[in-house]
Parts: C-alpha cells; sequence; structure tokens
C-alpha cells in the first residue's frame, strides 16, 4: 500500500486481495450478471445493502457509470423534451449531455467561491418550464444545499444532486446525495472509490426508486428486494 496519496486514480490504488477474490468469486460461480445466474449472484446486491447503510438511505441502485446514474435519475423525474434544467457553469460534460439526450434544455448557472452553483443566481434561473435543479458538488467541494433546498422547496421543483467527484463528502454534517430527491455517484476509476467504471444512485422516495430501477433495467419493475420474473409479470415503465 502506498503512503501518499496519489495524484490521478486514486481508488486504483486500493484495490487489493478482497477486490481480486469477489471478482474470482464472480467468475468461479459463472455468475456475471446482478439478477442471476448458476448460482444466485450476491456482489451488486451486497454493495447496494452497503450504500443504503453508508448513506443511511432506503433504496440504492448501483449502474453501469455516473453517466448512466445520471441518465437513470433523470427518467426517473420524468424529464423530457422541452423541460429546463438548472445546473451549473463549471460541470463535467456528461451533467449536460444525459439532459440533452432527454431533449431537455441545459439551464447555465453561475458559480460562487466555492465553484459550485450560486444560489442566488439559481432564483434568477427558474422560469415555468423549470422541471429540476441539479447542484453539481465538483473535485469534492460541496454546494451550499441549505439555499438551494431552501429555494427549491419553495418553487416545488425536485433537486438530482451530482455527487460523482464528492463521493463520501458531507454539508452540515449530512452527507451529500441525502439533501436532494435523488443523489448519483460515480466509481470510475479516477474517483476515491472505484469500480473501474461504475456508478450509484440513492434515494429515499420509493418512486423514483421503482421508475429508476425500470429506466435502468428493460423497464421491469423492482419491488420489495425482488425483481419480476419471468418478464411476462414485470410492470413497464411508464405504465
Amino acid at each position: 500500500m502506498i503512503n501518499d496519496w496519489p495524484f490521478e486514480f486514486p481508488g486504483a490504488y486500493w484495490l487489493d486481495e478482497k477486490e481480486e477474490e469477489a471478482v474470482l468469486d464472480a467468475i468461479r460461480k459463472r455468475t456475471l450478471f446482478r439478477h442471476y445466474g448458476p448460482q444466485k449472484p450476491v456482489h451488486v446486491n451486497r454493495f447496494e445493502e452497503e450504500a443504503r447503510k453508508f448513506y443511511d438511505v432506503k433504496y440504492a441502485l448501483a449502474v453501469n457509470s455516473g453517466t448512466g446514474a445520471l441518465a437513470t435519475a433523470l427518467q426517473a423525474f420524468g424529464i423530457g423534451p422541452g423541460d429546463e434544467v438548472i445546473m451549473p457553469s463549471f460541470v463535467w460534460i456528461s451533467t449536460v449531455s444525459t439532459v440533452v439526450h432527454q431533449n431537455a434544455i441545459p439551464v447555465i448557472c453561475e458559480i460562487d467561491d466555492s465553484f459550485t452553483i450560486d444560489p442566488e443566481d439559481l432564483e434568477k434561473k427558474i422560469t415555468p418550464r423549470t422541471r429540476l435543479i441539479v447542484p453539481v458538488h465538483m473535485a469534492g467541494a460541496p454546494s451550499n444545499m441549505a439555499a438551494i433546498m431552501e429555494i427549491a422547496h419553495r418553487h416545488n421543483i425536485p433537486v438530482l444532486e451530482d455527487c460523482a467527484q464528492a463521493n463520501g463528502g458531507s454539508f452540515g454534517g449530512c452527507k451529500l446525495g441525502t439533501f436532494g430527491d435523488i443523489g448519483i455517484f460515480s466509481l470510475q476509476t479516477n474517483k476515491n472509490i472505484t469500480a473501474g467504471e461504475g456508478g450509484l444512485l440513492v434515494t429515499n422516495d420509493r418512486i423514483l426508486y421503482e421508475r429508476a430501477f425500470a429506466g435502468h433495467d428493460m423497464g421491469f419493475l423492482f419491488v420489495d428486494g425482488q425483481a419480476f420474473n419471468p418478464p411476462s409479470h414485470a410492470v413497464m415503465w411508464p405504465a
């Protein structure tokens, strides 16, 4: 184990025998899909269980990437053509591109001294077409979630926290990703917690979780820890 925190790829330097054994276990069991296989898969379910505990949330959903988590969340919120989504000017491209892929309109907000969304400018950017606010905690720096949530609640606009670069961070003693209606995280190799590539979505809203699960996996509905199987029993989203 290295003594100094690396300049790049921090999570990769913490991989050890535990990760190696987990990969080998999945291969030995020939069970590489998260839901089923020759033997019962366990690793993704265990990861989601630990995520629920760590973030103290009701629901956690592992996906293929942070970008995938953003896209899944936007589907859960029902973002579509013509909807306006407010985000800060300092972001990673995925925050913008996933909104564009939904045929929605990214609305760029100024940043403050934290290099995250400026609550004062946020208020100015809200219009009747605003459907979502996306604070982005860039480079581990938290947005002013107290001010942002006050504005969002006053205007009855949901909030999606982009915590791709702030996994484990907090604001006012509460973990980032738990202020908004949904929080997303990246597990890409340049993050402090990595699976090489991967993403995570957390929420306390059951309906948003069900929509997110349906959006990430062929429209299947996930209820009480079990996906409907066979597919003929699945409830598709949208219903």
